[in-house]
């Protein structure tokens, strides 16, 4: 694995093994470098690289490992760790403005990360519960 320290390295530490302890993982330009605190050993994962990617991982699929995304326009792409298989959620809409904040998490108590936004006061969350709802829940 290269830990390099690239300027441009994003450290996105998170429990990508599900073993209760978090990983050491960067992200630098598309690649996910991690290496797992389960058995030392370190893996890569391809997803995201436009320029604009913002990485947001969290338990998107609730099996207890963290899956590695990217929000991207309005779009969260998303490799979900129990099958490998990516995803994409739209929270068209949204925009994501220089202030804002990218804030997964579990709004909605199902066990799975909810793409949400923090802008100024406000909240959006789209809850994974009802996929048909992108973004209607603002605070």
């Amino acid at each position: 694995m290269d830990w390099g320290g690239v300027l441009s390295d994003v450290p996105v530490p998170a429990d990508y093994d599900g073993d209760g302890k978090a990983d050491l993982a960067v992200y630098r330009d598309g690649v996910w470098f991690i290496l797992r605190s389960s058995d030392g050993g370190g893996s890569t994962v391809d997803l995201g690289g436009a320029a604009q990617d913002i990485p947001v991982p969290a338990d998107y699929d609730g099996d207890g490992k963290v899956d590695v995304a990217v929000y991207r326009d309005g779009n969260w792409f998303i490799r979900r760790s129990s099958d490998e298989a990516e995803t994409v959620q739209t929270t068209s809409g949204w925009g994501v403005g220089s202030q804002d904040i990218l804030v997964p998490a579990d709004y909605d108590g199902d066990g799975k990360a909810d793409p949400a936004l923090y802008r100024s006061g406000a909240w959006y969350i789209a809850p994974s519960a009802d996929p048909s709802c992108r973004g209607c829940w603002d605070y």
